[in-house]
C-alpha cells in the first residue's frame, strides 16, 4: 500500500494538523481490512484447536495400544532381571535413596516393582549412615530415625534371599549425641547386632567409625562369617593413640583376603588372620595416631607371612631414626605377585625404610609410592634399580631434599610411564624442593624416562609456568613423542598463559589439564566487598582437556 508519508515513516517527525487528518483517513481501510483478518484469524484458530483436541484423543487411544505390545513388556523375566542388575552402582554400595536403583525401580510401575522385590541380587549391597542427632531435633525424632533406619536395614537386606552381602557402614561421630539420647556407640551397637544376623552372608564389609567405637564394637562380634572376602575399618575422627585391643574375632573367616584397617590398631597378634591368604593389605589412617610399634621390623614380620600379597599400602614408623634394619638380620621376603606397593613414612624413618624396601624381592611391582615427610631423604637407588617392570611412581616431595631428590630420579627404571610428583603434607606451604629444577633435570635429559605417558604434579604453586612449557615442548618434540597426558594442579593463580603455546600439542591428541587458582577482584573494583563482585579473566580455554588428577 503506497503512502504519501513514507519518507517520514520510521523517524521522529511530528505531522502537522492537517497531516494528522490526512493519516487519519489514509488508516480508515487498512484498520477495517486488519479487523477482518483478525476475525479469520481466530476462526481458522478454533478450527485448528479443535483438531488438535481430536488428535489428542487418537493420539492417546493409539499409544495406549502401542504400550500393549511393547517389547519390553514380552521380555522374559530373567532378562528384565538382569537389566535391573546391570542399573546397580559397580563402584560403590547400593544407598537407601528413592534417586537410584534398587529402590527408584520400585517406583517406575507396579509390576516393575514386583520384580524389584523378587530380585535378591538387587538387595545384596548396602550403604548404611547413622543418623545424626540435631538440636533443631524436637524430643524424639532422633530415636524415630533411628528405629526408622533400623527398620529399613533390615528389609532391605531381608529381601537378598541367600546372596553373598556387600555392606558398609558410616557410624556417626562421637560428639553427635543429646542429653538423654542414646549415644553414639549404644547406636552403632543397634545397627551391628542388626547386621550379626546376615553375618552368614556377608562378603565385603566396611565400618567408618572412631576408633573408640571399633575397639567396643568388635569384639562383640562372635558369629561365624564362612563367606567374609574383605574387611575395611576406616577410621573417623581424631581419636588418640590406643594401646590395647582385644581380638577382633570376625577376622577368623577361613576367605578373607583382603584387609584395610587403621595404623591405630593394627597389632598382628591380636589380629586371628590367615595371613597366608592375604592379597591386599593396607594400614593407614591419621599420622599422628600411628604406634611406633608399627616400624620396619614389625612390618617384616608380618609380610614375610603373606606371600600371596597383590597390593599393599603401609605406614611405617620407628622410635627413632636410630634404630635401623641391618641387611644381614631378615632373609630376603619373595613377594611374587606384589603388582602394587605404598610406604608412608611416619617420622624420620628414611635409613629403616630404605632397608625395608631392599628386603623385598618385588619382581612383578608395576605401581610404588612413597610419602613423608621432614625432608626424610631415603636412599632408594639400589631399590629402584631391581625394579625393571615399574610403570607408575608417585613422589612426596616432602619425603626427599633437593639433592636427594634429583639423585633419585637419575636412578629412575627406564619403564616408567606414570609419574606423580606430590605435596601430601603440606600442600599449602612453601616446600625446599625447587621443583622449576626438577622439571629442568626431565626437559634437558630426555634419557629419564623416556617412555613417560602420564604426568602428574598437584600443590605445584612455585612451579613456574614456563618450566611447564619447555618440558612439555621438549618432550612433544622427541621422535615420536610418547606423553600423551599432563596434569598440573599449580595452588595459584595463573601468571602466564600457556596454553595458546601448547595448542599444537593439543591438536596432536595431547591431554592437558592446568588448574589455577582464580584471581581475586582489583582492590581498584566498584564491586569490592559485594558477594556479587566479578571475577577477573576466569573463564576456561577452550584447549583444556576436561581431566582430573584421580587419587593414587
Amino acid at each position: 500500500m503506497a503512502s504519501p508519508f513514507v519518507s517520514r515513516l520510521g523517524t521522529n517527525y511530528c505531522p502537522t494538523d492537517k497531516e494528522i487528518l490526512e493519516i487519519n483517513a489514509l488508516l480508515v481501510a487498512p484498520i477495517l481490512r486488519l479487523k477482518g483478518l483478525d476475525d479469520e484469524i481466530t476462526k481458522l484458530q478454533k478450527a485448528i484447536d479443535k483438531l488438535a483436541e481430536e488428535r489428542s484423543r487418537v493420539a492417546a487411544y493409539v499409544e495406549a495400544h502401542k504400550a500393549l505390545i511393547s517389547p519390553v513388556r514380552r521380555l522374559p523375566l530373567d532378562i528384565v532381571q538382569e537389566l535391573f542388575v546391570a542399573c546397580l552402582p559397580t563402584h560403590r554400595n547400593c544407598v537407601m535413596s528413592a534417586s537410584e536403583a534398587p529402590v527408584l525401580l520400585g517406583r517406575v510401575c507396579s509390576s516393575w516393582r514386583a520384580i524389584s522385590l523378587s530380585t535378591p541380587r538387587l538387595w545384596c549391597s548396602l550403604h548404611i549412615v547413622e543418623p545424626l542427632w540435631s538440636m533443631a531435633d524436637p524430643p524424639g525424632l532422633f530415636e524415630e530415625k533411628v528405629a526408622r533406619r533400623l527398620e529399613i536395614t533390615h528389609a532391605w537386606l531381608g529381601r537378598s534371599g541367600q546372596c553373598p552381602l556387600s555392606i558398609s557402614l558410616q557410624s556417626a561421630p562421637e560428639d553427635t549425641s543429646s542429653p538423654g539420647s542414646p549415644t553414639p556407640l549404644t547406636t552403632s551397637i543397634q545397627f551391628m547386632e542388626n547386621l550379626i544376623s546376615f553375618a552368614q552372608r556377608w562378603r565385603h564389609i566396611q565400618f567408618t567409625a572412631p576408633l573408640s567405637l571399633l575397639l567396643e564394637v568388635m569384639p562383640r562380634f562372635d558369629a561365624e562369617v564362612p563367606l567374609l572376602e574383605t574387611v575395611a575399618f576406616h577410621n573417623q575422627g581424631h581419636d588418640l593413640l590406643l594401646s590395647t585391643l582385644a581380638p577382633f574375632n570376625m577376622l577368623r573367616g577361613a576367605r578373607i583376603s583382603s584387609l584395610c584397617i587403621p595404623g591405630a590398631i593394627f597389632m598382628p597378634e591380636d589380629l586371628p588372620l590367615r595371613w597366608s591368604q592375604l592379597t591386599n593389605l593396607t594400614v593407614g589412617g591419621h599420622k599422628w595416631s600411628v604406634p611406633m610399634t608399627l616400624s620396619s621390623h614389625a612390618l617384616l614380620r608380618v609380610i614375610s607371612k603373606c606371600p600371596e600379597l597383590r597390593c599393599c599400602k603401609l605406614m611405617v614408623h620407628e622410635p627413632t631414626a636410630m634404630f635401623e634394619i641391618p641387611i644381614s638380620e631378615h632373609p630376603i621376603v619373595e613377594l611374587p605377585f606384589l603388582h602394587t606397593l605404598a610406604i608412608d613414612c611416619v617420622g624420620r624413618v628414611a635409613p629403616t625404610v630404605s632397608n625395608l624396601l631392599m628386603r623385598f624381592s618385588l619382581p612383578e611391582l608395576r605401581d610404588f609410592a612413597i610419602f613423608g615427610s621432614a625432608q626424610d631423604s631415603p636412599t632408594l637407588g639400589n631399590f629402584f634399580a631391581r625394579l625393571v617392570g615399574l610403570e607408575r611412581l608417585r613422589i612426596d616431595i616432602n619425603t626427599f631434599s633437593q639433592t636427594s631428590l634429583l639423585e633419585t630420579f637419575h636412578t629412575l627404571p627406564l619403564s616408567i610411564r606414570r609419574l606423580w610428583i606430590s605435596n601430601i603434607d603440606h600442600p599449602w606451604d612453601q616446600p625446599q624442593t625447587d621443583v622449576d629444577e626438577l622439571l629442568a633435570v626431565l626437559t634437558t635429559s630426555p634419557e629419564l624416562c623416556p617412555m613417560l605417558q602420564h604426568f602428574s604434579i598437584d600443590s605445584g604453586f612455585n612451579l613456574s609456568d614456563r618450566a611447564v612449557l619447555l618440558f612439555i615442548t621438549a618432550r612433544m618434540q622427541e621422535s615420536p613423542p610418547t606423553l600423551d597426558r599432563v596434569d598440573i594442579n599449580f595452588g595459584r593463580q595463573k601468571v602466564v598463559d600457556i596454553m595458546p603455546d601448547l595448542r599444537a600439542f593439543i591438536e596432536m591428541g595431547l591431554a592437558v589439564s592446568l588448574v589455577y587458582l582464580p584471581p581475586q577482584p582489583s582492590q581498584d573494583s566498584p564491586w569490592l566487598g559485594l558477594p556479587d563482585a566479578p571475577l577477573m579473566d576466569w573463564s576456561p580455554s577452550p584447549w583444556v582437556s576436561p581431566t582430573s588428577i584421580s587419587n593414587w
